[in-house]
């Protein structure tokens, strides 16, 4: 399964690539999006579906989420819509315009941090996390690649695990989506290196890659490894 999905969207059929080269419109629910070129398109790839249908069954009243890497913005703006304050990042220039178009179409307050990960998000606590992360060891080398790839030593999820402590509290509730075709074993490993393990809370599979796992991010003990 790992080399067939390879081979489809690495790189991406000449069709998809040539769809995806211009802006176009998503809809779930009540919300409608548009995709910029560039962006991660939640329609064409099962994980932002699944996180969406499973986030839509929470009860986000009132409460702080943090979206990272938030791509076009489908999932922080369900979560608005759901009662909830957003704060949103990206580390892609182009996706944070995006952001900032479709929360200004959908009539969202978002607050909107470009930043890579935790770097330029104040320490502050949030009731749920949420994250699609890419999970493709190879080193981004384009914006748009780093939707996909997570560095050649997973460097994504050694930068994820050091720095998310400060931002949960014994209450929150961060919710991973990954896929059996990424290296489960090693991000485990890096999870557990820095103080978490994480709890597979659903799965469900899809033709095109495999099984995809909702897994929770839950803190080991008290003590944390630094970065």
């Amino acid at each position: 399964m790992n080399g067939v999905l390879r081979k489809i969207l690495l790189p991406l059929p000449t069709l998809v690539r040539w769809y995806l080269s211009r802006k176009r419109i998503y809809r779930f629910r009540e919300l409608t999006i548009d995709v910029f070129p560039g962006v991660f398109h939640p329609g064409f790839f099962s994980s932002t579906t699944m996180l969406l249908h499973y986030i839509e069954k929470q009860d986000l009243r009132n409460s702080r989420v943090l979206e990272l890497g938030a791509g076009s913005g489908i999932i922080s703006l369900l979560a608005y819509k759901m009662g909830a304050s957003v704060t949103a990042t990206d580390i892609s220039s182009k996706a944070i315009q995006n952001i900032h178009q479709n929360a200004l179409k959908n009539k969202a307050i978002l607050s909107i941090v470009p930043s890579d990960l935790f770097e330029k998000l104040p320490h502050q606590k949030f009731d749920w996390i949420f994250i699609n992360p890419p999970y493709y060891p190879r080193q981004p080398r384009k914006e748009e690649e780093f939707a996909w790839y997570c560095g050649e030593h997973h460097d994504y999820f050694v930068n994820l695990f050091c720095g998310l402590a400060p931002f949960m509290s014994s209450q929150t509730q961060t919710i991973m989506i990954l896929s059996e075709v990424c290296d489960l074993k090693i991000i485990f490993g890096i999870a557990a290196r820095y103080g978490f393990e994480l709890e597979a809370i659903l799965e469900k599979y899809v033709l095109v890659d495999g099984k995809n796992y909702l897994f929770r991010i839950k803190p080991i003990g008290s003590n944390y490894a630094s970065c």
